[in-house]
């Protein structure tokens, strides 16, 4: 944590670089441990996330040995956030006295490298193949198929129910989910990592059967992990909310980034209202941004902007 003096030159820095975007530095400097913040493309999201980050690392509420999980949907996502942080935040903490490695402060991935992490770690409480995650062949269970020209040697049956299992994925069908995921991952377990295979869907499953049937990991992330951001959060389908979930305590800081009205990876079930769901069940203070900075030179695109956004609002 650095001491006042510097953390005000932070936060003049801050304010500079937000041109005094009222709504903005409302996020940046709020004094809510858990925010939702309603961010269309090209309202300065990720300049706000960033920003958000430096501050919370000047002011102490990322301590040494803990650190913020960021997470998003994509490898391209994750791989902006990283590159983002690299370059804005040295220059808002720059000339302070204070150095700092962010690879300390801050753990970056999408959903399935986040887990991948785990399973390297812990997975070969399930099959000793687990720690060699990373050379395995990973393949989408969409289609049966599919599933049958990966691995030969699985039978139609269980094919056909990992392809159900995407199906219910996709559909956003929680009571099938619910009630067949651990005869899922049973079968990921028995057919396919013996055979050195892992499903996509199977990667964030067997993190979360880990957690849940080894209480004293999960605690470990819990307390590692103090902090938990998630951009393009509307994007998130049921299994990735399920993780999440399991990760969050009644103390964890929360920051959850997304647009109610731009979902997409909707073919991949994200969850439908899911900013408002997660509004009410974490308790989060709810923060729009207003500027639309991508058509701010341009009134006709602004107001274009602003018209398909209400109406969309209305369906």
């Amino acid at each position: 944590m650095l001491d006042p003096e510097k953390v005000e030159v932070v936060k003049q820095r801050i304010r500079l670089k937000h041109q005094d975007d009222v709504k903005q530095l409302e996020v940046i400097f709020s004094v809510s441990s858990r925010i939702l913040v309603e961010a269309p493309a090209g309202y300065g999201k990720t300049a706000t996330m960033v920003s958000k980050i430096a501050y919370m690392i000047a002011i102490g509420q990322i301590p040494n040995p803990k650190r913020l999980l960021a997470l998003t949907f994509s490898v391209n996502a994750a791989y902006k956030i990283k590159k983002d942080v690299a370059q804005q935040i040295p220059t808002l903490l720059t000339g302070l006295g204070v150095t700092i490695d962010l690879s300390d402060k801050i753990f970056v991935s999408n959903y399935h490298g986040f887990c991948r992490n785990v399973l390297k770690k812990y997975g070969y409480l399930f099959h000793s193949n687990l720690t060699s995650i990373d050379t395995m062949q990973s393949i989408d269970n969409a289609s049966i198929e599919g599933v049958q020209k990966a691995f030969g040697g699985i039978s139609f049956d269980d094919a056909e129910f990992l392809s159900k299992f995407t199906d219910a994925l996709k559909n956003n069908d929680t009571e099938y989910l619910d009630s067949n995921f651990d005869d899922y991952c049973s079968l990921v377990i028995s057919d396919l990592l013996p055979n050195q295979i892992i499903s996509y869907n199977g990667i964030i499953a067997l993190t979360i059967k880990l957690f849940n049937n080894h209480p004293k990991i999960l605690e470990f992330y819990q307390k590692y992990f103090t902090s938990i951001l998630v951009d393009e959060y509307q994007d998130t389908n049921s299994l990735s909310f399920r993780l999440i979930d399991t990760l969050i305590t009644t103390s964890t800081r929360i920051i959850l980034l997304g647009d109610s009205l731009q979902r997409i990876y909707g073919f991949i079930g994200a969850v439908p209202d899911l900013l408002t769901i997660s509004e009410q069940k974490f308790s989060l203070t709810k923060i729009p941004l207003k500027k639309n900075y991508r058509f701010a030179s341009n009134p006709q695109m602004l107001q274009l902007d602003s018209n398909i956004r209400r109406n969309a609002e209305r369906q």
